[in-house]
């Protein structure tokens, strides 16, 4: 009796130790929301840096607790690709911003010259 619980415990540590698969599509949809923050400039803005970085550690931290079994690993995923999508609007919208800001000059300039 005493050997098949030892057994028994056995099995369980063994299985408790296994890793977590987290499906790629799902590692390669938050890598890519992470390029494309990147792409749209969010290292130049600093509220979209701070998330983009967020999501880069949370990322790799996925991947290791996944490695290391721990199930919440794809709750920590879904985190990051959430940071990594708020850094991207938050650059869209800077870029917007900038856009906007250059645009009104631009009307006013044009309004100076039109009545002097």
């Amino acid at each position: 009796m005493m050997k098949l619980t030892m057994t028994s415990l056995a099995a369980f540590a063994i299985a408790g130790c296994a890793a977590v698969t987290i499906p790629p599509t799902e590692i390669a949809t938050s890598e890519g929301s992470i390029r494309g923050a990147e792409e749209m400039g969010a290292n130049g803005v600093p509220a979209a840096r701070l998330h983009l970085q967020l999501a880069r550690d949370q990322t790799e931290e996925a991947k290791r607790m996944a490695a290391g079994g721990n199930d919440r690993a794809t709750l920590v995923l879904a985190r990051a690709e959430s940071d990594a999508e708020l850094a991207l609007g938050l650059a869209r919208e800077a870029k917007v911003h900038t856009e906007a800001l250059k645009a009104t000059e631009a009307l006013a300039a044009l309004h100076a010259r039109a009545n002097p």
